[in-house]
C-alpha cells in the first residue's frame, strides 16, 4: 500500500472514530467556555478598574478646593465646569452626562482615553476632573493577550492529547474488528492477542478471544462429531450392504441396496466436508487456469448432462488463473452439476468470467430469500424433499470456497433459473 493510500484509509477510518468525535466535541465546549469566561474576565476587569479610577477621582476632589488647585500636570485634568473651553468638545458632552470615559481620536496630552468624572470638590463646588486610561489599557491588552495566549495552549494540547488517546484508542478498535471480520469470514483461528486488562477496550478484547476460543472448540467439536459418525457408520452400513448382496435377487433386494448406496455416499459427503473445512494452510495449492479447466469439466460430464436429456452449455468470458486445490474445484463444479441436473431445466450453463466461475441452470429457481438456507448442511428446500438428495451438495460447494478464500455467489438467472458460482479474489 502506498503512503497516500495509507493516509487516505487513516483519514477514513479517523472520520469514523468516536473517540476523536468526543475529544473534538470536550475540545469545541472546553472552547467557547474559555472565550466566553475569558470576555467576562476581561470585562469585569475592565470595570473593577473604572470604579477604582472613579473612587480615586471622588477622593481627590473631595480632598481639594477649585481656588487652590495646583497646576495641571500630563497625569491628571482639574478644573471648574465654566473652564473647559480648552479641552476637547468631548470632554464637555462627558460632563453634561456627569461623567464617563472619553475615547479621542488623536493624543492630547499623550493619551487617547480619560476617564472623566463631575464631584463637587471640599467646598461643594462641583468641578471636573480627568485621568488618562492608557496605562490601565496597556494592562488589560497584557492581561488579555496572557489569557488568550493560555487558552490557545491549552486548547492545542487538549487537542493533541485527545488526538493521540483517539490513534491508541481506534488502533484498538481496529484490530477487534479486524478480528471480528476475519472470524465472520471463517477464520476461527483469528485473535486479538491482547493480554492487558486496562479498560473496557481491554476487556472486550479479551472476552472476544474468549468467545472466538469457544466457537473454535465447538466448531472443531462438532465437525469431529459429524466426521466420526459417519466414519464409525460406513463399517455397519458395510455389512448391512454385504448382507443385502447375499439375499435373492429381487425387487425388494435392489431397492435396499439403492438405499445402502445412498446412505454410504452421504457419510462420504460428510465426511469429505469436514475434511476440507478443518484443512489449513496452502498445501495442493498451485495455478488453475479457470478457462482450462471449464473445458476440461465440460468434456467430462458434457456427455452426463446429454445422457440425462439435457443440453449442456459453456460460456467463457476473459478466463484467469487462480491459486486453488484442483481438484477441490473440480469436486465444487461436480456438485454444482449434480444440482442442476436434479432441480433444473433442460439447459445446463459452465461459465467462467474472469476469476468467477459457476453453473447456470434454467429451472424454476429458488426463491432469493432462501439463498442463505440452502447453502446450510442437510437443509433441503420443499420442493426438493420430493427427489434424491443429502441436502450436502451446495454445503460441500461452500466449504471449498471458505478453504480458498473465494466469495460462492447465488443469484437469478435470466430469465429463469439459479446461478451458483465461486469468485476468487483478484490477484
Amino acid at each position: 500500500m502506498s503512503l497516500v493510500a495509507s493516509l487516505t484509509a487513516r483519514l477514513r477510518w479517523l472520520r469514523r472514530s468516536s473517540t476523536l468525535r468526543l475529544t473534538l466535541l470536550l475540545s469545541g465546549i472546553f472552547t467557547l467556555g474559555m472565550v466566553v469566561a475569558i470576555l467576562i474576565a476581561l470585562s469585569i476587569g475592565r470595570d473593577a478598574l473604572l470604579r477604582r479610577v472613579d473612587d480615586s477621582l471622588s477622593g481627590l476632589a473631595a480632598a481639594m478646593e477649585i481656588d487652590d488647585v495646583p497646576s495641571e500636570s500630563f497625569a491628571v485634568i482639574v478644573r471648574p465646569l465654566d473652564a473647559l473651553g480648552d479641552l476637547p468638545p468631548a470632554f464637555e458632552r462627558v460632563a453634561a452626562r456627569g461623567g464617563g470615559t472619553v475615547s479621542l481620536r488623536d493624543d492630547f496630552r499623550r493619551s487617547e482615553d480619560w476617564r472623566v468624572m463631575v464631584a463637587p470638590d471640599s467646598k461643594g463646588t462641583p468641578i471636573l476632573l480627568a485621568l488618562p486610561l492608557d496605562d490601565s489599557d496597556e494592562a488589560l491588552e497584557l492581561l488579555g493577550g496572557v489569557l488568550w495566549t493560555t487558552a490557545l495552549l491549552v486548547l492545542g494540547l487538549n487537542l493533541a492529547l485527545g488526538l493521540g488517546i483517539g490513534l491508541v484508542a481506534q488502533r484498538r478498535m481496529i484490530r477487534i474488528t479486524d478480528t471480528l471480520d476475519r472470524l465472520a469470514a471463517g477464520d476461527l483461528q483469528a485473535r486479538t492477542g491482547n493480554t492487558r486488562a486496562i479498560d473496557d477496550l481491554d476487556d472486550i478484547a479479551r472476552q472476544l478471544d474468549m468467545a472466538a476460543a469457544e466457537l473454535e472448540r465447538l466448531v472443531a467439536q462438532t465437525r469431529n462429531l459429524s466426521a466420526s459418525l459417519a466414519h464409525d457408520l460406513r463399517t455397519p452400513l458395510a455389512r448391512l450392504r454385504a448382507r443385502l448382496e447375499a439375499l435373492p435377487d429381487g425387487p425388494e433386494r435392489g431397492a435396499a441396496l439403492e438405499e445402502a448406496s445412498r446412505l454410504a455416499g452421504i457419510f462420504d459427503t460428510i465426511m469429505r466436508v469436514a475434511r476440507i473445512e478443518a484443512g489449513q494452510g496452502r498445501e495442493g495449492f498451485e495455478p488453475v487456469d479457470l478457462g482450462a479447466l471449464a473445458e476440461e469439466l465440460s468434456e467430462i460430464f458434457g456427455p452426463v448432462i446429454e445422457e440425462e436429456g439435457k443440453r449442456p452449455l459453456r460460456t467463457i468470458e476473459a478466463t484467469a488463473t487462480v491459486t486453488a486445490d484442483r481438484q477441490m474445484l473440480i469436486q465444487a463444479m461436480a456438485n454444482l452439476i449434480q444440482n442442476a441436473l436434479v432441480y433444473g431445466g433442460d439447459e445446463i450453463t459452465l461459465f467462467v468470467r474472469g476469476t468467477e466461475i459457476g453453473v447456470a441452470d434454467n429451472g424454476a429457481g429458488v426463491d432469493p430469500a432462501r439463498y442463505g438456507d440452502i447453502i446450510k448442511p442437510m437443509v433441503r428446500l420443499d420442493a426438493a424433499r420430493q427427489s434424491d438428495g443429502s441436502g450436502l451438495g451446495l454445503a460441500l460447494v461452500r466449504a471449498v470456497a471458505d478453504r480458498h478464500g473465494a466469495k460462492l455467489v447465488l443469484s437469478e438467472n435470466t430469465p429463469t433459473g439459479l446461478r451458483v458460482s465461486l469468485k476468487f479474489a483478484e490477484l
